[in-house]
C-alpha cells in the first residue's frame, strides 16, 4: 500500500533533521558570517556564503545516534592579488585559529577548513573563487585550484525535483536513511544524489510521483535497473562539469555489493508498497525502514508544515 499518511509521518518524524538542530546550526552560520565581514583579511574580498551539499540541495537528515552531520558552506571571495591557491587555506586556518572563538574546534583539511561543534555537527568552509572564467577551488596539498561548479549542481538537482513533482529531494532522504540503518553498503552522498536524479526524465507522469511512496518505488525501480544492466562498474559523470566523474569514490567491490543489497531492498519495497492489506504492509514496509517506520498513526492529524530546512531570510535557511 501507499500508506501516504505514514509516509509523510516517517519523513518528518524520522527522518528530516529537527528543527532545533537547524535553528542552531543558522545561529552559526550567521556568526560565521559576521566573522568574515568583520575580517580584517577576508571583509574587502568576501561576497557571501553559499550552503551546498546536503545543506544546500535539502537533502540533509537526522544523522545516526551519538553520530554529528556534516554541512558544507562555499566562502565566495574575489581573487586576492599575489594569493597562490594554497594561501587561501593556510590564511583561512589562521584567521581562524587566532581567534580565541575558534582555536579549539578549526581543523585545515585539503580542500577547507573544518569548525567541529563537537556532538551536534561540522562545518566545512571551502574558498570559493572564479579564476579566468571559471569556478574553482584550491588544493592546498598540490597548491593547485581545481575546476567546480556546485551551484550548477544544486540547480540540476532543483530542476530534477520539480520535474518528479518535488518528490525527488524527499526520495533521497529516505535513500541516505536507508544506507545510514542498514550499514552494509557504502555510496558517498555526491554519488548518490547523481544516481537518483538520473533516474528522472525530461518528462514524467505524474502517476509515477503522485506521492512520496509511490515517488519512492518509482526511483527504486529504475535504480535497480540500472545497476542489474550493469554488472561492472559504469562510469558516473558529474552531469554539470563533464570533466569529473564520481568513481573515486567506489571500486569494483563496493559497487557489486551496492547493486546487490539494492537488488535485495528493492524487492522487499516493491512487496510492501504492493501488498494490499493494510498492517501486512506496515510490517513490510518496517522490514525496509526498521523500527523507525511508524506502525500506527493518527491519519485525521494532518501532516506538520514542517520543511527540512525553514524558510527563513538568510539563504541557507531556503
Amino acid at each position: 500500500m501507499e500508506l501516504t499518511a505514514f509516509f509523510d509521518n516517517f519523513l518528518v518524524n524520522e527522518v528530516n533533521l529537527n528543527q532545533g538542530r537547524l535553528d542552531l546550526l543558522n545561529e552559526k552560520i550567521e556568526i560565521i558570517e559576521e566573522f568574515f565581514n568583520n575580517s580584517n583579511t577576508f571583509k574587502k574580498h568576501f561576497k557571501g556564503l553559499v550552503p551546498q551539499g546536503s545543506f544546500g540541495q535539502k537533502t540533509i537528515i537526522k544523522p545516526p545516534k551519538d553520530k554529528d552531520f556534516d554541512v558544507d558552506i562555499l566562502l565566495s571571495l574575489e581573487p586576492i592579488n599575489n594569493w597562490q591557491p594554497s594561501d587561501y587555506i593556510e590564511k583561512l586556518y589562521s584567521e581562524f585559529y587566532n581567534d580565541g572563538n575558534y582555536k579549539k574546534i578549526i581543523e585545515k583539511n585539503t580542500r577547507c577548513v573544518t569548525l567541529n561543534y563537537k556532538g551536534d555537527f561540522h562545518v566545512d568552509i571551502v574558498p570559493f573563487l572564479k579564476i579566468g572564467g571559471s569556478f574553482s577551488i584550491p588544493n592546498n596539498d598540490e597548491n593547485k585550484w581545481e575546476p567546480t561548479d556546485p551551484i550548477a549542481y544544486t540547480e540540476w538537482l532543483t530542476a530534477k525535483n520539480l520535474i518528479a513533482n518535488k518528490y525527488l529531494i524527499k526520495t533521497v532522504r529516505l535513500f541516505k536513511y536507508l544506507r545510514d540503518i542498514k550499514q552494509n553498503f557504502s555510496v558517498k552522498s555526491i554519488l548518490l544524489n547523481t544516481l537518483l536524479g538520473n533516474c528522472i526524465s525530461e518528462k514524467e507522469s505524474l502517476s509515477n510521483f503522485k506521492n512520496l511512496s509511490t515517488s519512492f518505488i518509482t526511483v527504486f525501480d529504475r535504480l535497480n535497473s540500472f545497476l542489474q544492466s550493469n554488472p561492472n562498474m559504469p562510469t558516473i559523470k558529474n552531469p554539470t562539469l563533464n570533466a569529473e566523474d564520481f568513481n573515486r569514490h567506489w571500486d569494483q567491490d563496493k559497487y557489486s555489493n551496492f547493486k546487490d543489497k539494492i537488488k535485495t531492498y528493492y524487492e522487499k519495497a516493491k512487496e510492501a508498497y504492493q501488498e494490499g492489506d493494510k498492517q501486512a504492509s506496515i510490517k513490510k514496509w518496517r522490514l525496509v525502514f526498521r523500527e523507525g517506520f511508524p506502525d500506527s498513526i493518527d491519519e485525521d492529524e494532518k501532516s506538520k508544515a514542517f520543511s527540512v530546512l525553514s524558510a527563513k531570510s538568510k539563504p541557507w535557511s531556503n
